[in-house]
């Protein structure tokens, strides 16, 4: 009798995981005990980009590591009704249902932008949002000029540049591309992993997307804390300083009530893999600090 309850034990906990994971088109990881903590990867990373700061974190904190649909060799989901809108539902429903307080997000590139527009739509589900170098306006970061409507036919082209090319020429740009936004060349292979293993379509619709909206009005909206991360050591060699990246943040976040905004001195892109320490004592300092 009690092999047989332990059995359906096993068999119900094995179903319950099982039928969550289906009800959503991202991986779910969850590590720790303790108040929830979402993480969000970039454009065509898996969630194992956050292992160094859940190291740390999931002594306090319940964290649940997402990998993206179609990033990472996870399923792609059919790009009808776009990308980002349909994963921005998903995870605001994520945290609707499966979570009994409401979390912090913590999202990198594509995911500090998500972590951003979910907090924008919806002011109430969250507690407080850390961004990893993400701008609520990508194209503007890169041209002083740039609007939604002007950007549009530079984003169809970079869209159509990256459909078109050959699987050789992709694998040979991610493995240039990555070390702008890497130091370390054992993370920098992995990153260039994953992104060889993520679906094209999804990475240039994802792109588009970012490129072509605009967040800088919406983030008015959100009155919880915000604390965003910046980088320019990997673009130093075009002339881009940590003056530069650090007013053009502040010009975006302007309409931001409460914002801290930290630009790192040396890390690139991946600020969690470059600069880990200084990153996880301001994120603990930051989701510790009760006002």
């Amino acid at each position: 009798m009690k092999k047989l309850a332990i059995l359906l034990v096993i068999f119900f906990y094995q179903t319950t995981t099982y039928s969550q994971s289906e009800k959503y088109s991202f991986n779910i990881e969850i590590k720790g005990k303790g108040k929830p903590i979402l993480l969000i990867p970039g454009l065509a990373s898996s969630g194992k980009v956050w292992k160094e700061t859940t190291d740390t974190l999931e002594k306090n904190f319940e964290c649940h590591i997402l990998t993206l649909a179609g990033f990472a060799n996870q399923s792609a989901i059919s790009l009808e009704k776009g990308y980002l809108p349909i994963i921005e539902n998903e995870i605001i429903k994520y945290v609707q249902d499966e979570l009994n307080e409401k979390p912090i997000l913590i999202g990198h590139s594509l995911g500090g932008f998500l972590s951003l527009s979910i907090a924008s739509s919806k002011p109430n589900l969250l507690e407080k949002i850390i961004i990893v170098d993400s701008y609520p306006f990508m194209s503007l970061a890169y041209n002083p000029n740039a609007t939604v409507e002007n950007i549009l036919p530079q984003a169809k082209m970079m869209k159509e540049m990256m459909l078109k090319t050959s699987d050789s020429l992709f694998i040979q740009q991610q493995k240039m591309a990555m070390p702008t936004m890497i130091t370390d060349s054992t993370n920098i292979q992995l990153a260039t992993k994953w992104s060889i293993q993520s679906d094209r379509n999804t990475m240039a619709q994802a792109i588009y997307e970012l490129m072509t909206t605009d967040l800088r009005n919406d983030i008015e909206k959100v009155k919880i804390p915000i604390l965003v991360f910046g980088s320019w050591y990997g673009a130093k060699d075009y002339g881009i300083t940590k003056e530069t990246v650090l007013a053009n943040y502040k010009n975006q976040f302007l309409k931001a009530d409460n914002c801290e905004i930290k630009v790192a001195e040396t890390a690139k892109h991946f600020i969690m893999w470059d600069e880990p320490k200084w990153f996880i004592n301001l994120v603990e300092a930051f989701i510790n600090y009760e006002e």
